[in-house]
């Protein structure tokens, strides 16, 4: 049930490193009124702001989104609230915000946030990152506030947040604890791209009759043997002629079982939120090594409604 004072509809601004998405969103209900996509991610928009000197960073970055207000259906007075949350509080964004120091409530609240007016009648909700000693992220934390409805609200558990920086953070007693970025996509893409084992690569949709030699490099991973692992794909490729393909699937199996490989030791129940290829990949990795009751995968609804329903409680926070 969501609080009295809340508007009828909100934005919801997804501004990432390389894309930029507004959605209008009904408040109750979570349903998108209207929506629009665009390919200037934050790196490029930031870039732009650095070729002029007319306008501060703030304003400019102000100036490419209210267009894009118009193009919603938001009417150029405004309308309330628009909640943004990831990079766009970053030192490259509109606003550097500090980054909110673990642990944090599944509520959301003492989350750092600035409240920026960017029109006659609409507010700018900007919301900062999360930190531990260690470690940094920003947007991944709204995510994980909003598939905290899905989470038990006592007792320990991991959710793991699969992606380019996949994020496990631990959570217990209705806060999330501490976590640990895992570089594994982005690992994937540089050496399947661009190291001497490219050549024995190619890309192809999966399959289950890849499913072998998948699972063989998750057994790598998890037994920590990547390191001597890595160089086997261009010799196999060479003495025993293996397949680029099944080369692609044994890479990918091989860091995800590294990234899942300290799971072995834990005895928390894991939490899986990742769509497409990626969660048939992570499911079958954690099921070869861990018992399938400790293992909750959630369903496509609840990820892709996940960055609405956190914002929509740290809206919840501003407006009591």
């Amino acid at each position: 049930m969501t609080n009295m004072g809340l508007p009828e509809k909100f934005i919801s601004c997804d501004w990432g490193t390389s894309n930029f998405r507004l959605r209008l969103v009904e408040t109750q209900s979570l349903k998108i009124l209207s929506e629009i996509r665009t390919d200037m991610g934050i790196k490029k928009c930031y870039h732009a702001y650095k070729q002029q000197k007319k306008l501060s960073q703030q304003a400019f970055f102000a100036d490419y989104l209210l267009p894009q207000l118009e193009k919603l259906g938001v009417p150029e007075a405004g309308m309330g609230f628009l909640v943004a949350s990831g990079m766009l509080s970053s030192s490259i964004g509109m606003q550097e915000l500090d980054y909110c120091k673990f642990p944090i409530s599944f509520t959301g609240e003492g989350l750092i946030s600035n409240l920026i007016a960017i029109g006659p009648n609409l507010n700018l909700l900007l919301v900062s990152g999360a930190r531990t000693n260690n470690d940094v992220m920003r947007g991944e934390e709204i995510q994980a506030i909003g598939l905290s409805d899905y989470l038990p609200k006592s007792g320990k558990g991991i959710l793991l947040l699969p992606g380019t920086h996949s994020k496990h953070i631990q959570f217990n007693d209705g806060r999330f604890m501490d976590f640990t970025t895992y570089m594994t996509g982005e690992l994937f893409e540089v050496i399947g791209k661009h190291s001497i084992l490219s050549a024995s690569m190619e890309e192809s949709p999966w399959s289950p009759l890849y499913k072998d030699i998948f699972l063989k490099g998750v057994q790598k991973g998890v037994d920590n043997q990547q390191m001597a692992s890595f160089f086997s794909i261009r010799a196999d490729s060479l003495i025993h002629k293996s397949s680029n393909v099944e080369n692609y699937y044994f890479l990918s199996g091989m860091l995800i079982g590294a990234e899942l490989s300290h799971l072995k030791s834990r005895s928390e129940t894991v939490y899986l939120s990742v769509t497409g290829i990626q969660n048939e990949l992570y499911q079958l990795a954690l099921k070869s090594f861990l018992e399938g009751s400790r293992i909750v995968c959630f369903e496509p609804r609840i990820i892709e409604t996940a960055l609405l329903l956190g914002q929509r409680k740290i809206l919840e926070t501003h407006v009591k």
